[in-house]
């Protein structure tokens, strides 16, 4: 089955994003069942299916040293491998499943022969084209509902527009065995790990995944053991999620026809960095501009801060007043705060004022040492001009809009 060609108006793409995304969270998804072993007798792979109609089943599998799916189609005795699309005559943009047949032969080229029993899939990976054949065995490990963690509304739709291919793993999912088993085990890889840079009683450094290049913190110092790994869980999701997005696209070499499809999707050059390092705060920033296909790159500016106090995300409203939290904007008197800072401190070298755009858009982290950057962060492609930092104020320029809680949080930092 494929997909009709994506619109080139990108009025027409909303469109036809906003209908897939609908249709795709109209249809329930089968349990989805995930193997785990050896093919070849010594080569790990992960393997999931699930029952498609006419007793047809599909799935997808991958090797974990490079954590790129492979799509699958067929039934047990008969599960054929999909093709790159460059081994492919087709005019077709974009594939829902793929193609698996082999345009020389009519037939496919890769086929796993095996046998469900019980918990036990086994039997021979054949591959026609070198006439190799290996033996596998795989063990169910886990089953899940695909479904339950699909992005989907707003998060499906801005997905398709603006990534192209993507994970399917909802930026809420925590990625674990219970939740999204396949993916948690594609992430188990060992890291390479980084120089430890201290800051006093605590420390960081940069650990990477070999697959995907991109490096990312973890806490390796904290006094308080509990914070720590409550922190490091956080920032292994973020990780993790940006890993999966970059083998997803790595993955479209299948499914996708596009420049950037087989490729990291840019997430090999994106830029992590801790801009900010206390005992009670750690700010990171994410930015880049990543593309697998979509109506234009993801240009982004992410900045966000840990609470290293209670442990999870800062609340800022705990620590500046007139700061904006859920449904609660931020008032007027700290934007128009802001906004005087900015006129009298520019720190960016454009034509464009983008302060206007606080209300909506406003981020902030916090940048060593011993000061706030307020920035623009998630604006729409159209304004990415405006993306990045506006203007910077230190602790004791805030004191006017800091609440009581702040002077916990804003110690003076030690490198």
């Amino acid at each position: 089955m494929t997909l009709p060609r994506l619109p080139a108006d990108p009025t027409a793409r909303i469109a036809f994003a906003l209908g897939t995304a609908l249709l795709a969270a109209a249809v329930q998804a089968a349990p989805t069942h995930v193997y785990q072993g050896t093919l070849g007798g010594n080569t790990a792979v992960v393997l999931e299916m699930s029952d498609g109609p006419d007793g047809v089943k599909k799935g997808r599998y991958f090797y974990p040293r490079h954590g790129v799916d492979i799509p699958l189609r067929g039934t047990p005795d008969a599960l054929a491998e999909a093709l790159p699309l460059e081994d492919v005559d087709t005019q077709d943009e974009r594939l829902h499943e793929g193609v698996f047949t082999d345009p020389r032969t009519g037939q496919p080229r890769i086929v796993w022969a095996g046998r469900l029993e019980g918990e036990l899939y086994s039997g021979t990976w054949r591959d026609a084209r070198s006439a190799k054949s290996l033996p596998f065995s795989l063990r169910r490990v886990a089953t899940y509902d695909p479904d339950q963690i699909r992005p989907s509304g707003v998060e499906a739709v801005t997905r398709a527009i603006v990534q192209g291919s993507g994970s399917d793993v909802a930026s809420s999912t925590e990625i674990s065995m219970a939740s999204a088993p396949y993916d948690h085990l594609r992430l188990q890889v060992k890291m390479s790990e980084g120089k430890e840079i201290a800051f006093g009683e605590v420390a960081y450094r940069m650990v990477t995944d070999p697959r995907t290049k991109v490096a990312y913190p973890r806490l390796t110092r904290h006094p308080d053991a509990t914070v720590l790994a409550r922190t490091n869980a956080l920032l292994a999701q973020r990780h993790g999620a940006m890993n999966l997005e970059a083998l997803a696209c790595a993955s479209a070499r299948y499914t996708q026809r596009s420049p950037s499809a087989g490729t990291l999707g840019g997430y090999d050059e994106e830029s992590i960095t801790v801009e900010y390092l206390s005992k009670t705060l750690m700010s990171v920033v994410e930015s880049g501009s990543t593309d697998c296909g979509g109506a234009h790159p993801y240009n982004h500016y992410e900045p966000y801060t840990l609470d290293l106090l209670q442990g999870g995300y800062l609340d800022a409203a705990r620590l500046f007043k007139g700061y904006g939290r859920g449904d609660t904007p931020h008032s007027d008197r700290f934007v128009k705060f802001l906004q005087a800072a900015a006129k009298r401190r520019p720190e960016r070298d454009s034509e464009v004022d983008c302060t206007g755009e606080w209300p909506s858009y406003l981020a902030l982290h916090f940048k060593a040492p011993d000061r706030v950057s307020f920035d623009i962060s998630g604006i729409g492609h159209a304004m990415g001009v405006c993306l990045g930092p506006h203007v910077t104020l230190s602790f004791s320029q805030l004191k006017p809009i800091l609440q009581p809680d702040a002077a916990r949080y804003l110690s003076p930092t030690r490198p």
